[in-house]
């Protein structure tokens, strides 16, 4: 019997080092294809600094299991993708410019050619153009993407990466398979909450709208699940965390004594977090304990400025295995959240002691007994100095959140029932 062949369209990153959500999307794809689906991911808006390589080889972290297809890109074999617009497009625009420069003595112009508003997989090329904004439906040009793709591949199912890619499960070419949604969050509100005073990005109605084209709907939080019942009331809610990661805790001997970690993506909430920490938290730790170090992670570079003393940001790296193993312990000093914080479990996955905010454990609560929680900067300051003085007391810590994302989040218990709706 054929496997079912699931497609996944998604215009954020598939690759799971770069966010919590590439991680959470690669994580449930992975457990779908090594348990009896043919899973294909199409990434719509694949990286300039990728396309500009003109070969790119995918790094081992994405798992051999999920086709990875680039609109524009010839796959060679399964990991490896080159992309040919690189080396005909400025040939193409040579050859016009001299036949132009030929025929213009001879009183001819030849009228110059229009983009078109649409194209295929195959035609898209690597020309930096306006991306469409994160949250906004798909574009005409997408559309043609999805539906030439999909015309070609006939997936079984297809699944539409955050809501406001729904609307293309109403394309033709998925008149026959079962529609999909993985959900993250409640979009509306982190557009509300990031918005700060000023129009969102769109409503609670438009998200409801976008969700009416799908017949089951991916919450990742058990809050989430709830708000998605009264968003999509004709769909299936079915409740999939992002799983822990299935590995024994790190050892404390490990880490260096003084050493903070702090792993984000560029997101509005991570860079108030942050900034927030830098401003207010800091000085005060440092101060106090001048041998300490904060590390960062992530593109949250990007967004943050702040290049306080004794704090190094080492952007996105391909691992994150060893800032995990030489942490004394993590900070997750987010003021504002919503669904379930990807960073939070990871470093609970890795056995590293945690301080936090209340905001991250909404979606959480099995872990409000084992990591630290402080609200305000004089708390969050006076928590950080209190574990780094006391390393039993924090390896106890540690000890006890990673058994709590070990016993809630296996990827069984996460994905699982999941896998059991999809099969036919």
């Amino acid at each position: 019997m054929s496997r079912p062949k699931l497609l996944i369209v998604t215009r954020h990153t598939p690759l799971p080092w770069e966010d919590g959500a590439g991680a959470y999307l690669h994580d449930l794809a992975r457990h779908l294809a090594t348990h009896g689906f043919a899973v294909s991911i199409l990434w719509l808006a694949p990286h300039d600094h990728l396309r500009w390589q003109k070969l790119w080889r995918l790094p081992a972290a994405f798992s051999p299991a999920i086709a990875l297809h680039l609109p524009g890109a010839l796959r060679l074999g399964r990991r490896r993708f080159f992309f040919p617009a690189v080396l005909w497009q400025p040939f193409r625009a040579r050859a016009l410019g001299l036949i132009r420069r030929l025929l213009l003595p001879l009183g001819i112009d030849p009228p110059r050619s229009r983009r078109s508003n649409t194209t295929s997989s195959a035609s898209v090329s690597p020309a930096v153009s306006a991306p469409p904004p994160w949250a906004s439906p798909p574009t005409t040009s997408e559309l043609a993407t999805v539906q030439h793709f999909a015309a070609a591949h006939r997936p079984d199912l297809v699944l539409a990466n955050y809501a406001w890619m729904c609307p293309m499960l109403s394309l033709s070419a998925f008149r026959s398979a079962r529609h999909l949604c993985l959900a993250h969050d409640i979009g509306w509100k982190r557009a509300a909450l990031a918005a700060s005073g000023s129009t969102p990005e769109f409503t609670r109605f438009t998200e409801a709208a976008w969700l009416r084209s799908a017949e089951l709907v991916i919450a990742i939080s058990a809050p989430d699940a709830a708000e998605l019942h009264d968003l999509a009331p004709s769909a299936r809610i079915l409740l999939a965390p992002k799983a822990a990661a299935p590995s024994t805790a790190l050892p404390a001997s490990a880490s260096e004594p003084h050493r903070l970690l702090f792993v984000g993506s560029d997101n509005a909430f991570n860079a108030e977090g942050l900034a927030w920490f830098l401003a207010e938290v800091w000085p005060t730790v440092l101060s106090a304990l001048p041998s300490v170090s904060l590390h960062v992670c992530g593109s949250i570079d990007r967004l943050v400025t702040a290049r306080p003393d004794a704090v190094a940001f080492h952007g996105v790296v391909p691992s994150l295995d060893s800032h995990y193993a030489t942490a004394a312990l993590v900070i997750v000093p987010l003021l504002r959240a919503t669904g379930l914080n990807i960073k939070l479990i990871d470093a609970a996955s890795a056995g590293r002691a945690v301080v936090t905010t209340s905001a991250t454990l909404v979606a959480a609560p099995f872990l409000s007994d084992s990591v630290t929680i402080a609200d305000d900067a004089r708390t969050f300051a006076a928590e950080i100095l209190r574990l780094l003085a006391a390393p039993a007391f924090r390896a106890s810590l540690a000890t006890r959140a990673h058994a709590a994302v070990r016993d809630h989040l296996s990827p069984e218990a996460c994905y699982g029932p999941l896998a059991a709706s999809l099969r036919p």
